[in-house]
């Protein structure tokens, strides 16, 4: 009886906690035209609620347009706001970030440094955070720069326990009864 209250107890608990999380995938970066070398990243930073990224931007010498996106999702509804920031290139104060749906429409966007706050997100879909600007064409000027993707203030949607769980609960609990009489009846028949 001891272990069916156990196993009771961890199955409610089970369903009471929430591993779930917000993640932050891979970026991929998009240079314009004429760019000569690889574009790519190199991870610096990476932890539940951080990402930094290293970012080459493919060009050698001459600088262009540069684009490079990151892909949020989650398992569970969830509410939260996302700090995007840069650093490492000169002109990044004119660059923009966008925030883009699963079906690529803009949800919101601003300047590189802004805080996105209370941006919802359903199980299952993904959102697209986007920095967008131009490399410096001046020859002295890095071709790379850092970016950081920060999320905060989550909050996970509760989901209500189904309808089978509190009819398996009853059963149960009615099933622990219907025992307990019947331990009590042959306890009084052999006494």
């Amino acid at each position: 009886m001891k272990k069916m209250l156990l196993a009771l107890v961890l199955m409610l608990a089970s369903f009471a906690v929430s591993a779930a999380s917000i993640s932050i995938g891979n970026p991929t970066v998009s240079p314009g035209n004429f760019y000569i070398g690889s574009p790519g990243y190199t991870n610096t930073t990476l932890t539940d609620t951080l990402r930094t990224d290293t970012i080459q931007s493919g060009y050698a010498i001459l600088g262009g347009q540069l684009s490079t996106s990151w892909a949020l999702s989650s398992d569970v509804d969830a509410s939260f706001s996302l700090g995007v920031s840069g650093t490492g290139t000169s002109g990044m104060a004119s660059w923009t970030v966008s925030i883009l749906n699963s079906g690529g429409d803009l949800l919101t966007s601003g300047s590189l440094g802004s805080v996105f706050e209370s941006l919802m997100i359903s199980a299952g879909d993904t959102l697209t955070a986007v920095i967008a600007g131009t490399i410096s064409s001046n020859i002295f000027a890095s071709k790379s720069f850092s970016a950081s993707l920060a999320l905060s203030s989550i909050q996970i949607a509760e989901t209500p326990l189904p309808a089978a769980i509190w009819l398996f609960g009853s059963v149960l609990l009615g099933g622990l009864a219907m025992r307990r009489r019947k331990a009590q009846q042959v306890a009084a028949v052999v006494a």
